[in-house]
């Protein structure tokens, strides 16, 4: 039984460094101007590097879509890998909404000076 789980625990080690090897996260590298302040070409500026985040976000999600589909159901640490998976899709995904509710609240403001 020891002996199972420590090839559980070095299965899933390898195969999720594997897995995901090739799955980076984007760095967002901007922040989100106060509406109330920025310019117009600061806001119009800062929405295309909240689109190419969001466009970054996709591609990564689409890697751990693809990364997940090599690894076979039949892998004793299958769930455990699908479960990491799952944790960094969502985790992509709330960031880009959080982003997202900055941005809009950012807009608003701008647009109510």
């Amino acid at each position: 039984m020891f002996k199972k789980k420590i090839f559980l625990i070095v299965s899933l080690i390898t195969f999720s460094s594997m897995t995901f090897a090739e799955c980076n996260y984007p760095k967002k590298k901007f922040d989100i101007p106060s509406g109330k302040k920025a310019t117009e070409a600061e806001m119009v500026e800062t929405m295309g590097k909240v689109k190419q985040f969001q466009a970054d976000l996709g591609v990564y999600r689409i890697c751990l879509d693809n990364e997940l589909a090599k690894v076979s159901p039949e892998l004793e640490s299958y769930e455990e890998i699908e479960r990491m998976n799952a944790q960094k899709y969502n985790a992509s995904v709330e960031d880009e909404q959080k982003m997202a509710e900055e941005w809009g609240e950012a807009v608003r403001a701008f647009k109510s000076k």
